[in-house]
């Protein structure tokens, strides 16, 4: 079994942007989104960062077009998950 250390830091990635915005909905620990929740996204960032690289890396690795359009798909969504995060931070901290 081939070790797929790109999936997991892709799942890591998500994980962080995941519960940074969660950290906002939820009541009690709005105020641990306010401090704290910034920071959360900017390491989600940079591991995503290192996710699109590794699924790149590992497709030019594996060769053929099936593997680019997956890599491709993987960054456009990685892409859009961390848009809505970035622009749920900066609405909640812009007071609108």
């Amino acid at each position: 079994m081939e070790l797929r250390i790109d999936r997991f830091v892709w799942v890591l990635a998500c994980s962080l942007c995941t519960v940074a915005t969660a950290f906002l909905f939820v009541p009690d620990l709005a105020n641990i989104y306010f401090s704290y929740g910034c920071y959360f996204v900017y390491l989600a960032f940079f591991v995503g960062l290192m996710a699109i690289s590794l699924t790149w890396y590992r497709s030019y690795k594996l060769k053929g077009w099936r593997n680019h359009v997956m890599a491709l798909i993987k960054t456009i969504v990685l892409i859009g998950i961390f848009t809505s995060t970035f622009i749920i931070l900066i609405v909640t901290h812009s007071g609108i």
